[in-house]
């Protein structure tokens, strides 16, 4: 008898294609732990770089160009001598805005999260919880706090996950060792 294949040629992965979650399915999984990591690091990591940039160090570009490949699966090709420069300041520059509001995003929304959703009997651990929300007792109403967090995070997680999307762009394109639409002039 002969074996039988054990994949279907039409179910194989073309070389290349993108293979990151799509949609929804980026809330699920390492992805979006990864997500929120690159949102709550990726402003220190510009405000670092900038200054080291700017006294000729490459090693700020290398932490962002970094940062973007291990953390969203960014393929940015390495720039070289002055383009690290360029690059790299171009990066902190224009990722910066968004940086800080997905920082803020992410920052406030896991830490109430955690403090109020999470660790509510902790906080509230002693005191009179029936006029609070899915009072009178405890298991209600920490019930109803953490619902009301998984809610928000319904709302804020994908808002996140937008903003990170946009910043994985401008790393691809800033961070590039290519011309980067005129960013490094030919031999320069």
């Amino acid at each position: 008898m002969t074996a039988l294949p054990t994949t279907n040629p039409a179910h194989v992965t073309p070389p290349g294609a993108d293979t990151r979650p799509h949609g929804f399915a980026r809330l699920r999984g390492a992805y979006s732990w990864r997500t929120s990591a690159y949102a709550l690091t990726a402003p220190a990591v510009g405000l670092a770089a900038l200054p080291l940039l700017l006294v000729g160090r490459s090693v700020g570009y290398r932490w962002q160009r970094r940062l973007a490949v291990r953390l969203l699966d960014a393929e940015i090709p390495e720039a070289s001598g002055r383009g690290r420069f360029v690059h790299g300041t171009a990066h902190s520059v224009a990722a910066l805005p968004l940086q800080i509001l997905s920082a803020v995003l992410a920052g406030v929304f896991w830490a109430l999260f955690l403090a109020r959703g999470v660790c509510y009997p902790l906080a509230e651990w002693g005191n009179d919880v029936s006029g609070s929300w899915g009072g009178p007792t405890m298991a209600g109403a920490w019930a109803a706090h953490f619902g009301v967090g998984l809610l928000t995070g319904a709302v804020v997680l994908p808002l996140v996950a937008l903003l990170v999307a946009a910043q994985r762009r401008l790393a691809v394109r800033l961070l590039g060792g290519g011309t980067a639409e005129g960013l490094v002039t030919p031999g320069g």
